[in-house]
């Protein structure tokens, strides 16, 4: 597999894993919505800005991929 294809696998499943988060951080939200006792709401919206995070730093990953992915196009294209 070359270095380009390689590249859009993983921006494949970065983007997949981003949705992924964003689904947990959804139900997560929904569930303390719905939680009664204070400390099961606490907990389920602490879950839910740890989804936010992962989602963030996964979206940090896929913009740096998607730059060097772009890089590594523009210079093979050159020659």
């Amino acid at each position: 597999m070359s270095k380009i294809s390689d590249a859009l696998s993983l921006i494949d499943i970065l983007k997949e894993a981003i949705r992924r988060e964003h689904d947990s951080y959804d139900y997560y939200h929904k569930a303390a919505s719905v939680a009664v006792k204070p400390a099961s709401k606490k907990m389920f919206l602490h879950l839910a800005e740890m989804e936010r995070g992962h989602a963030s730093e996964l979206t940090r990953h896929l913009i740096d991929l998607e730059a060097q992915n772009h890089i590594d196009k523009a210079l093979t294209s050159s020659f």
